[in-house]
């Protein structure tokens, strides 16, 4: 829901805080993982939203990513030597994360919700506070948007 790891690892890091913090305010009308999560949820949602607004005003240069002496200011992971057959997994897997990431924000929570979080049609409304209708909507636009991105990638060439 976040888009990357750094992020999604700080909200992890937030929920177990509000988790210890308020488990006292849990009153048990839903199954503790449900509750958590909802928290998660409502947790990546509140970043999503602030990331937005902080990022409202700013200009990204790609040259911030370099030291003046050109190397690169942080982690670059190393070239992985792996048989063909994972390297293509990878490449898919990032094709799809890709276009996961281009989908607009409200179809793209409830498709993470549905499709990769594989959490009910119901309990996706009750966490985004829509009706079930508007869920399902939402869910056959985005798939229908994932299916236009990644087609050109999996359809059979036909000889």
């Amino acid at each position: 829901m976040l888009g990357n790891d750094a992020d999604a690892e700080d909200v992890t890091q937030d929920v177990l805080l509000q988790v210890v913090r308020k488990l006292d305010t849990f009153r048990g009308e839903a199954a503790f993982p449900t509750w958590l999560h909802r928290v998660t949820v409502n947790a990546a949602l509140a970043t999503r939203r602030k990331r937005a607004r902080r990022e409202e005003g700013r200009v990204y240069d790609p040259l911030d990513a370099f030291s003046e002496e050109g190397q690169h200011t942080g982690f670059v992971r190393p070239w992985p030597k792996l048989p063909e057959g994972q390297a293509l997994d990878k490449e898919q897997q990032q094709m799809i994360e890709a276009a996961i990431a281009t989908l607009p924000d409200l179809y793209r929570d409830v498709f993470v919700l549905a499709d990769v979080e594989q959490l009910p049609n119901a309990e996706i409304a009750g966490m985004l506070e829509l009706s079930l209708p508007a869920v399902k909507s939402r869910l056959h636009r985005a798939r229908l948007m994932m299916r236009d991105a990644l087609s050109r990638h999996f359809e059979e060439r036909l000889s």
